[in-house]
C-alpha cells in the first residue's frame, strides 16, 4: 500500500515525470530523423542541468509551502498569549480521550480567574496578559504527559485529566486553586488573585464530547456564585437552573423593551409624618410569572450587562413622574456599574435638560461597595453629579465595611440606616447602641440621616428618642404609584401622628 505523500514527494515526481517525457519525445524524433541524433546529447545534458534546477526550486518553494502551512495549523489551534491549546484543539483531545479506554476515567476542569474585569481595571491590559500568561506557565507544570492544558476565554482556561476518577476531583479542584492563586500584584503588590474551578465528566463514546466542557463551565459559575476560590462538580440541576436563567433574562428584555416594568415610590417622611420625598423602586409584572421579585431580577440585570438599560428607564421614569409633585426630593438607587461605566454624568445631563427638572430635588442613593473601590474614576463621578446639584445618599449604611474615612472623602449628603438594625431595636440592646453612634456621627459630620424598614410604633418612638427624624417604611406606608403619591402630596396629611 502507497504510504502517505509529502508536497514535495509529489512535486519532485511531477518534475521527473516532466523531464522523462520530453527525452521520450527527443528519442521518437531521432529515429525518425538520423540526422538530429548528435543533438541528443548536449540537449540530455541540458534537460538534465535545468531539471536538477528547477526540481531544486520545487523543492525549495515546497518547503517553504509546508512550513507556511503548518504555522497556520498552530495559529488555528493555540492560544498566541499563552501557546496552549485553544478551544478547538482541546474539543479534538476530548473527542480522541472520548472515543480510548480512558474515557470512564477522564474529568475536564474548566479554571476561571476570580473577578478577571476588576483585576483588568487595576493591574491594566499588559499587566493581564502578564498574569494569565503566568497562570498558564504554572498550570502547564501541574499537567502530566498524559494530561491537556487549554485557554477558553480571557481569564479561563480548561484541564483534561484521563485518570481523575482515580483521585478525588474535588480534591484535585482544591489543589488546584492553591497552586494558581497568588498575592502580590497590583500598586503595592497588595492584591490577591483567586481562581474557582467547575468540574464535568467525559462520558465513554459521547456523541458531544465538548458537552463536558459545557459541564465544566456551568459548574464554575456556580461555584463562582460563591465568592472567589471554590469549587463544584456539575449537577444536573445547574443546567435547570441556567435555562430558567436565560429564560428569565430573555423576558427581561423584552420587558424593558415592551413597558412591562414600572415604578412605585414609597414616602419619606419627618418626625410629624409629613412626606418630604419618595424613594423610587422598580417593579416587574410579568404576564406569566407575576411579579418578580426585585432581589431576582436586578442582580440579573447587572450580571447580562442590562444594568445601564434599567438604570435609564429607572431615571427617565422618575424625573417625568415626580414633575407633579413639586417640593418632594425623589431618591434613585444607582447601581455600581452604572458609577463604573463613565456614562452616567452625561446621561443625568442629557435627562436634565429633556425634562427641564432642577437637579436639587433629587437624591442618587449608592451603596458601600461603590466606595469601597476607592477609585479615582469614581471619587470623580460622584463629585461631578453634586456639582450638577443632586443630592447623594449612602443606602444601607452599617452592613457592608463602613468607615469614617469613606464619609471625610466622599461628597455624601445623607445616611440610609440599614432596617436589619432598626427590626432590632427593642430586642438586642446593641441595635439601639449601633443607630445611636450613626446617628451621633452623622450630625457631627453634618449629615442628614434616615432609618429605612420602620415597620411599628415602638421602633418610630425608639428612634425618635435616639435622634433619628426622618423615616421610611410600612409604619407609614407601602410602595405605592405615582398617582397615589400625587394624591398623598396634595392632601397634605400627615402620615403618623
Amino acid at each position: 500500500m502507497l504510504g502517505r505523500r509529502s508536497s514535495t514527494d509529489w512535486l519532485a515526481l511531477v518534475s521527473i515525470g516532466a523531464i522523462a517525457s520530453f527525452v521520450t519525445v527527443l528519442c521518437v524524433a531521432a529515429a525518425r530523423h538520423p540526422d538530429a541524433r548528435g543533438l541528443i546529447a548536449p540537449v540530455v545534458v541540458g534537460l538534465g542541468a535545468g531539471g536538477l534546477i528547477l526540481f531544486r526550486q520545487l523543492r525549495k518553494a515546497a518547503s517553504s509551502l509546508a512550513a507556511s502551512e503548518a504555522r497556520a495549523h498552530y495559529a488555528a489551534t493555540h492560544d498566541p498569549l499563552t501557546s496552549l491549546p485553544n478551544r478547538a484543539l482541546f474539543c479534538e483531545r476530548l473527542a480522541e480521550t472520548a472515543a480510548s479506554e480512558d474515557a470512564g476515567h477522564a474529568v475536564v476542569f474548566c479554571i476561571g480567574l476570580d473577578r478577571f474585569d476588576e483585576l483588568v481595571e487595576l493591574i491594566g491590559i499588559a499587566g493581564a496578559d502578564a498574569l494569565v500568561g503566568d497562570l498558564a506557565t504554572r498550570l502547564s507544570r501541574l499537567c502530566s504527559g498524559r494530561d491537556c492544558a487549554a485557554r477558553l476565554g480571557e481569564g479561563v482556561f480548561a484541564l483534561l485529566r484521563r485518570d481523575a476518577l482515580v483521585e478525588n476531583p474535588l480534591a484535585v479542584a482544591a489543589n488546584l486553586i492553591e497552586q494558581l492563586s497568588r498575592s502580590g500584584i497590583g500598586e503595592g503588590d497588595t492584591a490577591f488573585v483567586t481562581c474557582s474551578v467547575g468540574v464535568g465528566f467525559l462520558t465513554a463514546g459521547a456523541d458531544v464530547p465538548a458537552e463536558a466542557v459545557r459541564q465544566a463551565q456551568i459548574a464554575l459559575s456556580s461555584a463562582r456564585e460563591l465568592g472567589g476560590g471554590h469549587s463544584m462538580l456539575f449537577q444536573p440541576e445547574m443546567d435547570h437552573a441556567l435555562k430558567h436563567r436565560k429564560t428569565l433574562e430573555a423576558d427581561l428584555r423584552r420587558a424593558l423593551a415592551d413597558g412591562g416594568l414600572r415604578l412605585v415610590y414609597q414616602p419619606q417622611v419627618n418626625a410629624k409624618g409629613a412626606i418630604i420625598g419618595v424613594e423610587a423602586l422598580v417593579r416587574w409584572l410579568d404576564p406569566v410569572r407575576g411579579e418578580v421579585p426585585p432581589a431576582l431580577f436586578v442582580p440579573l440585570a447587572e450580571s447580562c450587562g442590562l444594568t445601564d438599560a434599567l438604570g435609564s428607564f429607572t431615571l427617565r421614569q422618575a424625573f417625568n413622574d415626580s414633575a407633579a409633585w413639586p417640593g418632594i426630593d425623589v431618591a434613585i438607587n444607582i447601581a455600581s456599574p452604572q458609577i463604573r461605566s463613565g456614562e452616567l454624568v452625561g446621561a443625568l445631563k442629557s435627562l436634565l435638560a429633556e425634562t427641564g427638572r432642577s437637579a436639587s430635588g433629587f437624591e442618587l442613593e449608592i451603596t458601600e461597595s461603590v466606595l469601597l473601590a476607592d477609585e479615582p474614576a469614581t471619587l470623580e463621578t460622584l463629585n461631578a453629579i453634586r456639582k450638577l446639584g443632586f443630592g447623594i445618599a449612602l443606602d444601607d449604611f452599617g452592613t457592608g465595611y463602613s468607615s469614617l474615612s469613606y464619609l471625610r472623602r466622599f461628597p455624601v449628603d445623607k445616611i440610609k440606616i440599614d432596617r436589619s438594625f432598626i427590626v432590632q431595636l427593642g430586642r438586642r440592646p446593641e441595635s439601639s447602641a449601633i443607630v445611636k453612634a450613626i446617628v451621633e456621627l452623622a450630625e457631627a459630620l453634618e449629615l442628614k440621616v434616615l432609618a429605612e424598614g420602620v415597620e411599628t410604633r415602638d421602633q418610630l418612638d425608639r428612634l425618635s428618642r435616639l435622634g433619628c427624624t426622618l423615616y421610611q417604611g410600612f409604619f407609614f406606608s407601602q410602595p405605592v404609584d405615582a398617582d397615589t403619591i400625587g394624591q398623598l402630596v396634595a392632601r397634605g396629611v400627615a402620615l403618623a401622628a
